[in-house]
This record gives structure tokens, sequence and C-alpha cells, in this order.
């Protein structure tokens, strides 16, 4: 089920924090993932010597600029 703008209870808070300078706070975002993708990912992640939080956070920046709204 797809969320329309407007319906998350933390929308404004998020939006409000968009305006914020980076390299503020760090917060913790957790997730349900399916077994075997998060065994993929954690052996690709460890086989480059990279952490997984910071591969996350590499694909979330990408993902951004033609998601986040204008």
């Amino acid at each position: 089920m797809k969320m329309k703008l407007g319906q998350h209870r933390q929308l404004a808070p998020a939006l409000d924090a968009v305006n914020k300078p980076a390299g503020g706070t760090v917060k913790k975002l957790q997730t349900n993932i399916d077994e075997e993708l998060h065994r993929r990912f954690k052996t690709a992640c460890f086989l480059q010597g990279r952490e997984m939080k910071d591969v996350l956070t590499e694909l979330i920046e990408g993902w951004l600029p033609e998601n986040e709204p204008r």
C-alpha cells in the first residue's frame, strides 16, 4: 500500500528537517526485509569492506533527488 503525501503522522517534522543543515543528529532507521535479501546485502557489503549503513545512506542519497518534494 502506497502512502499519500500528508498521511504519515510525522511528515511535518520530517519536511521541516529538510531545511536544517546536514551533519547533525544521527537517526536510527529500522525496517523489515526478506531474509535472503538481507543475507545477500550483508555479504556484498562485507566482501567490499563497507558498512551496511554507509551503503544504505548512499542509496538513499541517490534516490532522493528524483523523489523528494520540490
